[in-house]
């Protein structure tokens, strides 16, 4: 029994010293291979052709620049150029009448 042991404590510092292989990359070492790292355009996968056409910017801004009061401008404009929609249910329903709910 005796003899397995000694043996077993002969073999072991030279699996460990065959196991360690080469020396580990270290990260502090200015000299260590480092990959290359990949370019990739963030627009590449974007569509192209979604765009009908583009307007002029100072004409696009011209046209903002008509509505002074801002937000209210704008809803007014819409009013006057959309055409009369018909009315929504909602806007027909008539009020419940008060007396007919139980109490």
């Amino acid at each position: 029994m005796t003899f397995r042991i000694l043996f077993c404590m002969l073999l072991l510092p030279l699996g460990n010293a065959h196991a360690q292989g080469a020396p580990a990359l270290q990260p502090s070492d200015p000299a260590a291979p480092v990959p290359a790292a990949p370019y990739r355009s963030v627009f590449a996968d974007l569509p192209s052709g979604v765009e009908a056409g583009r307007e002029d910017w100072k004409k696009a801004n011209a046209e903002v620049g008509r509505f002074t009061r801002g937000h209210v401008d704008i809803l007014k404009w819409e009013q006057q150029t959309s055409p009369a929609s018909p009315a929504t249910p909602a806007e027909t329903a008539k009020p419940a009448d008060p007396s007919s709910h139980k109490r």
